[in-house]
């Protein structure tokens, strides 16, 4: 059986050294490309075709959502699992909704990470185990009745997304 595939997107250097070292020490794992920011994160991705591609959700250029749904439709094959340090529902769902099959949170232990990654190559979801209690929690406040309010940044395609993004980093319009 051959090794899961993986690229590496996290925009702090020291990370992403750190990530890379842990999964090319975890049997079955290889990493074959690594990306700084979303928009290179995209083009290794789309270019390389991993099994998996390991994505911070604040990346500079364009962000993990953003790559997530650009890698789900250019390389279908290729699973998002999201690394992050914000564990709050909206992040979770936003993600889930652009196509990510896992989300780990940074403060988890290094094995939970490994088991988001095979979970997610194997095609099933996977949420660090305090996220899975929010997204219980959403489920059951739907089903009930209290229905989120509409949430407008989904009324904006995903060009206009990425501007508002490029925008709040300070860019110019011209940019």
């Amino acid at each position: 059986m051959r090794d899961t595939t993986i690229v590496l997107a996290e925009d702090h250097h020291v990370v992403r050294q750190g990530l890379k070292a842990l999964l090319d020490a975890t049997p079955g794992f290889s990493v074959v490309g690594e990306a700084s920011d979303g928009l290179e994160a995209a083009e290794v991705a789309e270019r390389l075709q991993p099994d998996v591609l390991l994505l911070d959700v604040v990346m500079p250029g364009l962000n993990g959502l953003e790559v997530t749904r650009r890698v789900t439709q250019s390389s279908p094959n290729t699973r998002v699992v999201i690394l992050s340090m914000y564990d709050n529902q909206a992040y979770v769902h936003e993600a889930l909704r652009a196509g990510a099959m896992a989300y780990v949170l940074k403060g988890s232990m290094s094995d939970e990470l490994v088991r988001g990654i095979t979970e997610a190559a194997a095609g099933r979801h996977y949420l660090s185990p305090p996220l899975s209690e929010l997204v219980i929690d959403a489920y059951v406040q739907k089903l009930e009745g209290d229905d989120l309010p509409l949430d407008l940044y989904e009324t904006l395609t995903a060009r206009e997304r990425e501007v508002l993004h490029l925008i709040a980093e300070g860019q110019t319009s011209a940019e």
